[in-house]
């Protein structure tokens, strides 16, 4: 076992060396006509589909698939008798991939990786597949209750309609190396310094105070690693760990673009800014998902603003020299004018969705490996196993809660996470976006580059027709009403929603 986690782990850092951005899209929106759904074969007995094989576009671009496919698909393949066909494409092809089949009606595969900010580009094109009338026929173990309304709406549905199976929920989080902080030399050394004891940081001063202390060059150490490498990465870690904290969101309720603020303007100095770059490892500018992993897992920084889908990877000693001193906290934040600590993250996540251009029977047996693959028994095996949760009822759990203590705290986040747009043509704005943070680190003006990528995103919304028809922008609380919304039309409990 221990082999083949190390083979896994290694490969999967290899894969990661090579995601880059998401593609830019523009779709026209178009209405989905979904079909109603009979069981006029129902699938019967304890293994129904024994000897059929699914077949599941997808990409490993994070550490928490890989390892679900270690720990989920053997469970399912033994429980079900059904073998799972993995096509693993690169994060920026898969989107084209699903587009291509999509708009020519295809039926490659019948499960697909998608996104959450993927889901109004593959609605537009009619190749998702409601799951409401499979969980009425047959619920299973799919238990969506189990996931905050603010995760479910981001991720598993678009809109007020219900796609998929969160296969994760991210969350932004900070790891910090235990073994450097608690250090007694290192601890005086700093109370020196700074005059005040050496902390895991709350707020950005700390954390650039922090961060400075630890860059050690001669040593090969430096204080923390953020992506900058591509215009997906580069936005995110940008508004995960600093935009959202200083009240950066995406558009206002009519669809305005919010990065021409005083706000964006001043989480962006930060981010891009020289002093903080100084900060982290040489090459940083070209940084993506897998450079900073490697990073911190060869020890070469003290902390690593990341989030949750990293956690099976930076807690496996097959993976990571610094497994054993690896912790987790909630991210810095921003200090206010009355020095009031704002935080604020995103919720996001991929979730699997079933291709609606398949036969009835393949989308039975396709319902059949969400909500057992990915339900709520197998999550426990997970978690136990890795320190993977994303269901509150495990991540709730006191063993494991003892086991993981940092477990609590992402209930937390998930509670509160911001969800990034789903519309059809998001990844476009999302390139535009990023790419203006990109020259910003750069060199280029902070203002000029943001202001520059807000007119253009102003453009994408316009030409899409969003101003002319009146569109209004879903708001995470909108998006939990939706939630509540389609749980009640299923008599589906849930805490956060009103009775």
């Amino acid at each position: 076992m221990r082999s083949r986690r190390l083979l896994i782990a290694y490969s999967l850092l290899f894969v990661l060396l090579l995601s880059v951005s998401l593609p830019a899209v523009s779709l026209a929106q178009e209405e989905t006509v979904v079909e109603p759904f009979e069981v006029t074969d129902p699938a019967t007995g304890a293994r129904p589909f024994e000897g059929q094989e699914l077949r599941i576009a997808n990409t490993e671009v994070v550490p928490t698939i890989a390892y679900e496919h270690l720990v989920l698909d053997p469970l399912y393949e033994d429980a079900s008798g059904v073998t799972l066909l993995y096509e693993n494409v690169d994060q920026n092809a898969l989107l084209p991939l699903l587009q291509t089949m999509c708009a020519a009606q295809g039926d490659d595969y019948d499960i697909m990786f998608v996104e959450d900010g993927w889901a109004g580009a593959l609605e537009a094109l009619g190749c998702l597949e409601p799951l409401d009338p499979y969980y009425l026929a047959a619920p299973g173990d799919s238990h969506p209750e189990d996931f905050t309304t603010r995760a479910f709406g981001t991720i598993a549905m678009h809109n007020d309609t219900w796609y998929g199976i969160p296969t994760l929920v991210a969350v932004g989080m900070f790891a910090y190396r235990t073994d450097l902080f608690n250090d007694p030399e290192e601890q005086a050394a700093f109370q020196e310094q700074y005059g005040r004891e050496l902390t895991v940081p709350q707020d950005w001063q700390e954390l650039m105070e922090v961060g400075e202390f630890f860059t050690r060059p001669d040593e090969d150490l430096y204080g923390f690693n953020y992506r900058y490498g591509n215009p997906n990465n580069i936005l995110f870690d940008y508004m995960i760990h600093f935009g959202f904290s200083r009240g950066v969101n995406f558009f206002d309720p009519d669809f305005n673009p919010l990065f021409d603020t005083e706000a964006a303007f001043d989480a962006a100095r930060m981010f891009t800014g020289q002093d903080f770059l100084n900060l982290q490892p040489p090459g940083r500018e070209s940084y993506q998902f897998g450079e900073v992993l490697q990073n911190f897992t060869q020890g070469r920084v003290a902390m690593y603003g990341t989030e949750t889908w990293a956690i099976p990877l930076l807690l496996d000693p097959a993976a990571s020299t610094v497994a054993e001193n690896t912790a987790f906290t909630v991210i810095p934040g921003w200090r206010d004018e009355n020095g009031e600590l704002q935080r604020a993250l995103l919720s996001a996540g991929p979730a699997y969705m079933i291709n609606a251009n398949i036969s009835p029977e393949r989308k039975r047996l396709a319902w059949d490996y969400l909500q057992l693959a990915h339900g709520r028994q197998f999550s426990y095996a997970l978690a136990e196993q890795y320190g993977v949760g994303h269901r509150v009822p495990v991540l709730s759990d006191p063993e494991l809660q003892e086991q993981y203590p940092f477990f609590p705290f992402l209930i937390e986040a998930m509670r509160g996470g911001i969800g990034r747009p789903s519309e059809p043509w998001w990844p476009e704005a999302e390139n535009a976006l990023g790419s203006a943070l990109q020259e910003a680190v750069g060199g280029r003006d902070v203002e000029e580059a943001l202001t520059e990528a807000n007119e253009e995103v102003r453009a994408i919304v316009e030409e899409a027709g969003y101003y002319d028809e009146g569109r209004q922008y879903v708001s995470v609380e909108e998006r939990e009403q939706f939630v509540c919304q389609k749980f009640a039309e299923l008599n589906i409990e849930h805490e956060e929603c009103a009775p």
